[in-house]
């Protein structure tokens, strides 16, 4: 007499291990997409959208580098400007019908130092090895996508100093420190004008990284939306699978007690 395996059954018995492997994966990994099969047009957007967050980083990288370029250079032009100040009275003294020349060489010895050293902070100031204040070339900010960027415009500032005379200033004497004021002057307003375009961009910059950190921000929320793992759900189906397991079990071990029953009455 043959016998016939409970097929069924078995098959059941699969089913809730396969479920059960399933769901603790999700629940392993955090991720309700695991495998293409699990939903192949989720993960083609999700894929996309990790790959816009990377974006996001990059941008905020490249917007934050360009910033503190910025600060280095507002450092060094409020250095200048303290400099071009302290010149401005020295000239103004000097300029001062009341001293004589011994006076005036001793006003000129200090001005020598601050307009030498004005002159090196205008040459040395740099960010990561590039000059601030004595280059005409454009910075750009790359920002997520291709094409989008921020251009910092560039303006050699020492090249200007120097044409209008700031490196030769005299205040030995009277007439000499009375053409010195107006040198001065312009020095002084081409100083404010960086500094106005610099804290222009900054500002646009900033605001672009406050963009940037939002948009981050909500594309982070449609990724989860779509790839993360719903835990309650998946571990209430853990639990309804692992009970589906434990009742196949059981079920079969049922049928095969009974199987042996019949073998053991049908010996002779």
């Amino acid at each position: 007499m043959a016998f016939s395996i409970n097929a069924p059954s078995i098959s059941s018995g699969y089913s809730s291990q396969t479920s059960s492997s399933q769901s603790l994966e999700k629940l392993s990994s955090g991720s309700r997409i695991n495998h293409a099969g699990d939903d192949a047009a989720g993960l083609a957007i999700s894929s996309r959208l990790s790959a816009q967050l990377g974006g996001f980083d990059a941008a905020t990288r490249n917007a934050g580098n360009a910033i503190s370029s910025i600060q280095v250079a507002d450092g060094a032009l409020n250095s200048l400007t303290k400099n071009i100040g302290r010149i401005q009275e020295l000239t103004l003294q000097s300029a001062n019908g009341s001293l004589n020349d011994q006076d005036r060489q001793a006003l000129q010895a200090e001005a020598e130092q601050l307009v030498d050293e004005s002159s090196r902070i205008l040459e040395k100031t740099n960010f990561n090895g590039k000059e601030l204040l004595t280059s005409d070339e454009d910075s750009t900010v790359q920002l997520e996508n291709a094409g989008t960027e921020i251009t910092i415009k560039g303006k050699d500032l020492a090249a200007e100093f120097k044409s209008l005379g700031f490196e030769d200033i005299d205040i030995s004497s009277q007439a000499g420190a009375t053409s010195a004021l107006s040198v001065l002057d312009k020095t002084s307003e081409a100083v404010s004008s960086r500094a106005s375009e610099l804290g222009a961009v900054s500002n646009r910059i900033e605001s672009t990284i406050e963009s940037i950190a939002s948009d981050k921000v909500n594309t982070a929320e449609a990724k989860s939306r779509i790839s993360d793992a719903d835990f309650a759900k998946v571990a209430t189906e853990l639990a309804a699978s692992l009970i589906r397991e434990k009742a196949d079990i059981a079920v079969q071990a049922q049928a095969n007690g009974q199987r042996s029953n019949v073998l053991r009455l049908l010996q002779p």
